[in-house]
């Protein structure tokens, strides 16, 4: 629910006021129910399992719950414009989310901005230059997505336990989650700066940002010793920094027979964290199965869950390499990955490891094209990105019922064959699926995300037939990507998280859709 009042004045020709002022109200309920019956009775032979003798009646299992929450705020703006030539804003708003303890409930988020419109002022003389506008903007904002009731002690029923000399079994509950009362908003505070520029009547346009993003405050659930006995829960970890560029252009003709909208953005950013809290420890994140290891840590000073792990120096080509080498494990052997011993202590062990990628691009783009002529229209989407890194855990060698990369066949069968793919070895006594840098791949890639063409007929035969619009069109999502990532899709994003990005663990890739239909209006 939301109630807004908005009041405008206007003083003289040049002073104008706009204040707004509200509430918002908002609730989440989720209930949820189920149930499972297993082993049931069957005269199948291929079902002739032994839990086939089990009551299925004992085997039947019901769960139900309800989770909620609830988040409740106030804000209010004040806008006030000069001559059309000066514009300031100021907005303030407090949030009170029930993810939060009754400690730190409410968040407090200003806001200010001012606009300078320089191609109004009486001495702006340059017709080439239509519009020229320069903005400053800053202001915070608050991040409670985080699960509900993560600041208290959860207890989890159905926790068996034995007990006495007898080792009875008994039926209780456990705190799986220890409480954080103090849990708070994370809170973002960002300062922007922005030139906004249009030439020729608006055909030609240039979009600029530069912009500091501190982050303080971080939710996340930072791993602790497993002697807790509890799992991690939320804290505020830390801060981290974001800066960088933002540009956009365009490129406009809506005057001719052949009309156009070209435009492109870009965007550069350095990210970097500032601080982790009391201690400063170093986050792993980004488990790998394959390794039983994490493959990444986030560290004050460098960026957020960068690649940390092994660097590699090709394979061992024979057993006189393995012994001349740092010791590495007891049955390495010919045709094993050789590891950088990076500290000169003539062993291979976690002292080596060092940072292997960065997830995080160097810039990401976007281009898009708009073209009519004579009842054809034609419209491009692209994007990209260009520096990022991705691990791709997806080269499995620690399961036997797993599919293997074809680069297997390649794999080092003596003196010479390979120097990357290792050999095939059941137990992989060199470890030589460990976090390194070979499953580190470039993530840079191009894609045609949207592509249409479309055919409008004229209103002169389309008013025979009695129709207002008669249009017919094909279009591809995700029509063609230019990478050289050996995974099944590039785009790996944040999935997982935001420690855990540009982690893949195989996720289905963005399906190519292709589409044809027709449009009619009556």
């Amino acid at each position: 629910m939301e109630n807004v009042l908005i009041y405008k004045k206007q003083f003289g020709l040049s002073h104008d006021f706009t204040f707004t002022a509200g509430t918002t109200a908002l609730e989440n309920r989720h209930d949820y129910s189920g149930g499972a019956n297993t082993n049931l009775p069957s005269n199948d032979p291929e079902d002739a399992y032994i839990s086939n003798t089990i009551d299925p009646i004992e085997s039947q299992s019901s769960y139900q719950g309800a989770s909620e929450s609830s988040l409740f705020s106030y804000f209010g703006r004040v806008n006030y414009g000069f001559a059309n030539k000066y514009i300031v804003s100021a907005t303030f708003r407090a949030d009170g989310s029930s993810r939060f303890g009754r400690n730190n409930r409410v968040g407090y988020f200003p806001s200010f901005s001012a606009a300078w419109l320089i191609s109004e002022e009486d001495f702006w003389n340059i017709p080439m230059i239509n519009f020229l506008k320069l903005r400053g903007s800053w202001g915070r904002n608050g991040n409670d997505r985080i699960g509900n009731y993560s600041y208290s002690t959860l207890v989890y029923s159905g926790q068996n336990y034995t007990f006495g000399p007898t080792e009875t079994i008994t039926n209780g509950s456990v705190s799986l989650v220890s409480a954080n009362p103090d849990l708070k908003w994370e809170t973002s505070t960002q300062t922007d700066f922005g030139l906004d520029l249009e030439l020729l009547e608006g055909q030609i346009g240039l979009i600029a940002d530069y912009y500091v993003k501190q982050t303080t405050d971080m939710l996340y659930a930072a791993p602790i010793p497993l002697v807790a006995g509890t799992d991690p829960p939320i804290r505020n970890i830390g801060s981290v920094e974001n800066k960088g560029w933002e540009f956009a252009v365009f490129f406009r003709n809506r005057k001719s027979a052949l009309k156009y909208d070209l435009g492109g953005n870009i965007s550069f950013v350095q990210n970097r964290v500032t601080s982790l809290g009391q201690g400063g420890d170093p986050i792993p994140s980004g488990r790998v199965q394959s390794a039983n290891a994490f493959a990444a840590k986030t560290e004050v000073g460098h960026p957020m869950g960068s690649f940390f792990g092994y660097v590699t120096d090709g394979i061992f080509q024979s057993q006189q390499e393995v012994e001349a080498h740092a010791f590495q494990n007891e049955g390495t052997a010919a045709g094993d990955i050789r590891f950088m011993d990076l500290n000169g202590d003539n062993v291979i062990d976690v002292e080596d490891q060092t940072y292997i990628g960065n997830p995080i691009p160097d810039f990401t783009y976007g281009l898009t094209a708009n073209v009519e002529f004579k009842g054809f229209d034609l419209g491009v989407f692209l994007q990209g990105s260009e520096g990022n890194d991705i691990y791709n855990s997806t080269v499995r060698y620690d399961f036997t019922y797993v599919n293997r990369p074809v680069s297997v066949l390649n794999r080092w069968t003596g003196p010479g064959t390979s120097d990357f793919e290792p050999r095939a070895n059941l137990n992989d006594p060199n470890q030589n699926a460990r976090i390194s840098d070979r499953f580190v791949e470039d993530g840079t890639y191009l894609r045609v995300k949207n592509v249409q063409l479309g055919y409008n007929f004229p209103k002169a035969l389309t008013q025979r037939a009695r129709l207002s619009k008669f249009r017919i069109y094909v279009s591809a999502q995700n029509l063609l990507t230019y990478t050289n990532y050996s995974g099944l899709d590039p785009e790996i994003g944040t999935i997982g998280g935001t420690l855990e990005m540009g982690i893949d663990r195989g996720f289905y890739p963005q399906a190519r859709t292709l589409l044809g239909g027709i449009s009619l209006g009556f």
